[in-house]
Order: C-alpha cells, then sequence, then structure tokens
C-alpha cells in the first residue's frame, strides 16, 4: 500500500490546527504520514501546541517564513510518500478523501490531479461556489484548491511549487505546470475539503489590488508560454467570452444603479434602496 504525505505549513496557526490534524488521523486510508512544518510561528499558543503535536508522534520541522510554497516545498522534500496531499493548518479534510483519491490516481497513470468539492466554514459557510473542473476554465482561471493530491514524481519533475509568486496563486502555478505534461485533472464529486474563512488571511489581501493581480496573471502566464501557445485558439476565444460576460455584468450593474438612483427621491421606498442597494 502506497503512503500518502499529509503536507501542513503552520504559521500561528495554533488555534486552527489540533482540528486539521484531527481530520487527517481520522482518515479511512492506513498508510498516511503527516508532515508538519512551522514556518517561523511566534504565537506563544502555537508553539506550544507545535510542541505537543510532536511529542504525539507527528513529524515537525522549522523553517523561517519561506512563505506556504516554500514550506510546502520542504515539507514534501522531507516526505516519504508516493502521493502527496497539502492541507492547510486551519483547513479540515473528511475521512475518506485520502482513501477515494488514491484510489483515482492508482486507477490511471494519466490522472495527475485529484481533488473534490468542498464547502466553506468559520466567518462563512454553506457550499463553495467553485465550478466543476473544466479544462477551458483552467486555462483562464484557478478552479483547484491546494488540497488536493499529486504524484510526488511530478512534483519532483517540475521542481515544486514556485517560490517567486510572493502574492499568492503557487497553487495554480503548480497544476498548469502538471497539465503542460499532459496530466489530467479528476474532481471527486462528493465535499471532502472544508475551507476555513477568516476575517483577514493571504487571499483577501491578494483580491484587494487590481494591480497586484494583474501583474501575478501576467507571471503566471509568462511561466507556461508552452501550455499557452499549444491552446493559443481555445485560450482566444475563452477571453473573448470572458470579456463579453463582464461586459454584460457591468452593463447590468449600471443599469441598477441608474434606477436606484431615480428610485431615492421616492421617501417610502429610500430606506430599503440604501440598505440593499447603494450600501
Amino acid at each position: 500500500m502506497k503512503c500518502v504525505s499529509v503536507i501542513m505549513p503552520c504559521y500561528n496557526d495554533g488555534a486552527y490546527i489540533q482540528e486539521a490534524v484531527d481530520s487527517v488521523r481520522a482518515q479511512t486510508y492506513p498508510n498516511i504520514e503527516l508532515v508538519i512544518v512551522d514556518d517561523g510561528s511566534d504565537d506563544p499558543q502555537t508553539v506550544e501546541v507545535l510542541k505537543k503535536l510532536e511529542q504525539d508522534g507527528s513529524k515537525l520541522f522549522h523553517s523561517n517564513r519561506l512563505r506556504p510554497a516554500g514550506a510546502r516545498n520542504l515539507g514534501i522534500s522531507e516526505s516519504s510518500g508516493t502521493f502527496i496531499l497539502p492541507v492547510d493548518a486551519d483547513d479540515r479534510i473528511s475521512p475518506t478523501y485520502v482513501e477515494k483519491a488514491v484510489q483515482i490516481l492508482e486507477a490511471d497513470e494519466h490522472v495527475g490531479v485529484v481533488y473534490c468539492k468542498a464547502d466553506l466554514f468559520g466567518e462563512a459557510s454553506g457550499p463553495w461556489d467553485l465550478p466543476d473542473y473544466n479544462f477551458d476554465t483552467m486555462l483562464l482561471d484557478n478552479i483547484v484548491f491546494v488540497s488536493a493530491m499529486f504524484r510526488r514524481s511530478d512534483w519532483e519533475d517540475i521542481g515544486g511549487f514556485c517560490t517567486d509568486l510572493h502574492d499568492g496563486m503557487e497553487d495554480y502555478d503548480f497544476w498548469l505546470s502538471i497539465l503542460e505534461r499532459d496530466r489530467e485533472i479528476v474532481q471527486i464529486p462528493e465535499t471532502l475539503f472544508h475551507y476555513r474563512i477568516k476575517p483577514v488571511s493571504r487571499t483577501t489581501r491578494f483580491l484587494k489590488d487590481d494591480s497586484v493581480v494583474k501583474q501575478t496573471y501576467r507571471a503566471l502566464y509568462l511561466r507556461h508560454p508552452a501550455l499557452y501557445e499549444k491552446h493559443r485558439d481555445k485560450y482566444a476565444m475563452i477571453l473573448r467570452d470572458a470579456l463579453i460576460e463582464q461586459l454584460f455584468i457591468n452593463r447590468k450593474y449600471k443599469e441598477s444603479i441608474a434606477v436606484a438612483e431615480k428610485l431615492k427621491k421616492y421617501p417610502v421606498i429610500r430606506h430599503i434602496i440604501k440598505k440593499f442597494v447603494l450600501k
């Protein structure tokens, strides 16, 4: 039975990591190696929790602010698994996730990535409204979260997660690299991953600065010229459709704002407009 290494970077997530670890230990797949990378935590609670986890048998390695991509690379390099599953220290996985992902990877050597449907918990709850996996959509934007299983051999051939993308999206970059190898991505049609929403995260900061978003996506495109050249015509049509869709969304938004402005003069509905439309 092949070993699966679960790689868990942690930076000051002492309030959450026990939940993440417990979800890994509850897996139905028996051959799992948990590797935790403490990426320079300076929160006393986190330091204490990590010390206890190490005493309980978890493999713990220390790094000095390598950030998520670098911490994952370190953890994978210190692991022994045939298959790799990153799980962040504030998230959770359902008990059958590893077992079902391994079955798919072992059944087809052309599959390079296996993930699942997901839901949210914490500051928000409910299904994570990601589209089902589609190669065309993947060329345009990332729809596969980092807690997906892949082959260690692919990680080695690619050279690991890119550590130069300081604002994130290193998982998207890694998936594009796997697609360049003509691997397939498969989505398990079950909710087996649970993503914690926190008041502030690297993702929320990233999405607040359009210049950073543009710069990051430009870098991603330039890092994968062969993939985008191979699918040049398809990518052009996807971009065109996305642009048209955005133009129509903007038009509807402007029309709704214009209607709201006209209706503001009516006292009866002014409060409703202010609360639900113009807030």
